[in-house]
């Protein structure tokens, strides 16, 4: 459904009002690289948007030091002043999940300065029982679009019609195998407003 919830609101990750609660095996920030790394089974999640790998990578931006570096949006680092997020790299078992929709891949990183989510290695996109499946999957936050390419493979979608009105999600969620991925062929490329 055009102007719905995009698949990855990750964009408003650090925005919303609720907490962000991330566990893991271990935690480690380095202070002058105003970087933090959450290793072994990661889990992430505000509200319905729920984020697992292997390896949670954040790293934090000294908004005085950068130029252009915006006021809004972000997290900041609880007790440093100034600090924005900058990026989120994921890696390793990456599962995304919002409501009925869900990615998985290898590797997943949210760029704040450029507003994309890119997935790669494997990465495979869930709508209810619709899939879209390539080698690289951009997600541009801001414009609720997404571009799936082609590269050792072609973009494969799998749509199921809805009876009433055409191309529209499961209401029913349904656990998506990590790690599944189509037979490789010659690239292409397909941009991807729905699942």
């Amino acid at each position: 459904e055009p102007g719905a919830d995009p698949l990855f609101d990750a964009g408003k990750f650090g925005n919303r009002k609720q907490p962000i609660v991330i566990t893991s095996d271990t935690l480690e920030y380095d202070y002058k690289a105003n970087v933090v790394v959450y290793r072994g089974r990661v889990q992430a999640e505000q509200g319905e948007v729920k984020l697992s790998s292997d390896t949670l990578t954040v790293t934090f931006a000294n908004a005085k030091s950068e130029a252009g570096a915006s006021g809004d949006g972000g997290v900041t680092v609880p007790g440093q002043q100034g600090q924005r997020l900058r990026e989120i790299v994921a890696l390793g078992n990456v599962r995304i999940d919002n409501g009925a929709r869900w990615a998985t891949g290898g590797r997943a990183v949210f760029d704040q300065g450029q507003r994309t989510l890119v997935l790669t290695e494997g990465p495979m996109l869930h709508d209810g029982s619709n899939e879209v499946v390539g080698d690289r999957v951009v997600v541009y936050l801001d414009e609720d679009r997404s571009v799936v390419e082609g590269g050792r493979r072609r973009v494969k979608a799998v749509l199921y019609p809805d009876k009433e009105s055409g191309l529209a999600p499961s209401t029913e969620k349904r656990p998506g195998p990590a790690g599944a991925q189509a037979a490789p062929s010659e690239g292409g490329t397909a941009k991807a407003g729905e699942p």
